[in-house]
């Protein structure tokens, strides 16, 4: 069994990395482990969808991996969605590949640079149907991301975003990663962990040490899943 774990910083993952045995992991690399009888390859991309994108074809073109695992924190458009909830991720789509048109927004599909349906598109969303059943996650809510390079927090564009993509989540990399497992056929999986709600920035109110310690948890539990 071979395993890919991605994640865009050492902080996201730091408490896994420990299990594991690595104390020196760093952004930019790919480190390597084996435990009982899964070996890991620990790649920490940077963040973002232009890093994450770059560093997937790397590993994807050199290596064969049983499943690709994506780990990482979000921010939530939903107040059900609360902070420290661990979501599996089974939708993607690029929010802010396109152009302006005064005040509204085209997408690249509604720009006719993407073909909505051409593989691995489906409608313009990228689909992960990896069944989650082997892998100890069916309990996870299952929810739609979309990856921006900017996150949103000024209630006047993320309306504008809910209204135009309905997403439960956001992130910058979960898009680069689908797009590569999906070009590649690895089986995959983005699980995400809530650290804030989405609105006007406010620091104070995120949890991010909180949607670590749970998005660890689950981590651990799908290796566990593999031995």
């Amino acid at each position: 069994m071979k395993l890919l774990v991605v994640t865009a910083t050492v902080t996201e993952i730091k408490p896994l990395l420990l299990s594991l045995g690595q104390s020196k992991a760093k952004e930019f690399s790919m480190n390597t482990v084996h435990y009982h009888h899964v070996d890991i390859d620990i790649l920490i991309t940077g963040a973002g969808l232009m890093h994450t994108a770059y560093f997937m074809g790397k590993s994807l073109a050199n290596n064969t991996y049983n499943l690709a695992l994506q780990l990482g924190i979000a921010g939530s458009f939903r107040k059900d969605l609360l902070p420290g909830m661990a979501v599996h991720v089974v939708e993607e789509v690029v929010a802010d590949f396109g152009a302006e048109d005064k005040e509204n927004f085209l997408d690249a599909i509604e720009l006719h640079l993407l073909t909505p349906d051409q593989f691995p598109y489906h409608a313009g969303k990228l689909l992960n149907k990896t069944p989650d059943s082997a892998y100890g996650v069916s309990a996870l809510k299952k929810v739609k991301g979309i990856s921006v390079n900017k996150v949103h927090g000024y209630q006047y564009s993320i309306d504008k975003i809910i209204s135009k993509y309905d997403p439960d989540i956001e992130s910058m990399e979960g898009a680069a990663f689908f797009y590569a497992c999906l070009m590649e056929h690895v089986p995959c999986l983005q699980i995400r962990a809530i650290s804030n709600y989405i609105e006007d920035r406010n620091k104070d109110r995120w949890k991010i040490p909180l949607a670590i310690d749970n998005l660890n948890k689950i981590a651990l539990k799908i290796i566990h899943h593999l031995i």
